[in-house]
């Protein structure tokens, strides 16, 4: 029956996203009536770039996501009905919402979905639906990672200073956390943009020009936030005689325990070993005195609830690289694919 249908995204095959997603007619999720579980009807979906290994296959070793998939975590919506047990902490038919499903039930790109209410919040009126979309997970990301640092405030590196969630980690440096200088790398084509939208980064770096590290001075920085996987080569340009510097990774492997918790997946004992020897290799040699974190990041409501607070206050404001009908799908994981600053949104409905 078609009020029982909805469209869905659905990726068939592995390879570029024109030949790996379709777009089908599936059945609509049902809402287990004493649950704790809100059934919301998906309005916005933001893709993350680290969804091309899923199209390419890459992840399908871990042998946890097998075909057909789904994708996507972050989104914007309605509730349509709430579990006996989501009334009673108060939700309500009609209430708009933001949230991030876990890795182990993904698939956003879809008319409507199942979210447990402790992985949503209301979404601020000051935030469209594509920006709602684009917030959760990356910037929880940004915040979680921030907070491990436990040293000084003097000055901070950002790798990627445009990308979904560097743009973030600026912002909060910035605002939330305080930090007096700030260093943040982009391609060239995004230099003006990144001067433009954050005005108060001392050091815009064109990483395509200009290595990071003949401008930043060795021994400078309380932190680097990489996002870029090789962590090593900025380990001298930490402030070692000041407390606690921190060096930040959130693209290596912490490991499959980690991993594990946070996906709400068992993994098989081979792609254990490949966290875990991937978390052994990329490890940089950490001098006495430095904190490493291979950040990998867990749905926390409070955190959840705390990137909001800083949204709706007007701190935080994400950046929306464009929008696509869900129809028009393949074209926006093209767009996300080419490493556009900010997160680009599926809108799944008007």
């Amino acid at each position: 029956m078609p009020d029982k249908l909805m469209r869905a995204l659905v990726q068939t095959s592995y390879g570029p996203p024109s030949h790996s997603l379709t777009l089908q007619s599936l059945p609509k999720p049902a809402l287990v009536p004493s649950s704790s579980d809100l059934l919301i009807r998906v309005v916005a979906a933001s893709i993350a770039p680290a969804e091309s290994l899923f199209l390419l296959g890459r992840l399908r070793v871990l042998g946890v996501f097998p075909l057909p998939d789904r994708l996507g975590i972050d989104f914007s919506g309605i509730v349509e009905s709430a579990g006996e047990a989501a009334q009673a902490e108060g939700w309500k038919q009609g209430e708009e919402v933001l949230g991030c499903l876990p890795m182990c039930s993904k698939g956003v790109y879809q008319e409507f979905i199942i979210a447990p209410s402790g992985i949503c919040v209301r979404k601020p009126g000051n935030l469209s639906w594509e920006e709602a979309a684009c917030l959760p997970s990356k910037a929880m990301t940004a915040l979680q990672a921030l907070r491990k640092h436990e040293g000084g405030r003097e000055a901070i590196f950002i790798t990627g200073g445009l990308g979904g969630v560097g743009h973030y980690a600026l912002q909060l440096a910035h605002g939330l956390l305080g930090f007096k200088k700030i260093y943040a790398s982009v391609s060239t084509s995004k230099v003006s943009q990144l001067k433009s939208l954050y005005p108060w980064v001392d050091e815009v770096i064109d990483y395509k020009l200009i290595d990071p590290i003949t401008v930043i001075p060795k021994g400078s920085l309380d932190v680097v936030f990489s996002t870029i996987g090789t962590p090593g080569p900025w380990m001298p340009y930490l402030a070692r005689e000041r407390p606690v510097p921190t060096l930040i990774e959130i693209t290596t492997s912490p490991g499959s325990a980690v991993i594990q918790e946070n996906w709400g997946l068992q993994l098989p004992w081979h792609a254990r070993w490949l966290f875990d020897a991937t978390a052994w290799w990329f490890r940089p040699r950490v001098p006495e005195g430095v904190k490493y974190l291979a950040h990998n990041t867990k749905i926390r409501l409070e955190d959840l609830k705390a990137v909001v607070r800083e949204a709706a206050e007007g701190r935080l404001k994400p950046l929306v690289a464009g929008v696509f009908k869900l129809e028009d799908a393949v074209e926006a994981f093209e767009l996300a694919q080419r490493g556009v600053g900010g997160k680009v949104v599926i809108r799944v409905a008007e």
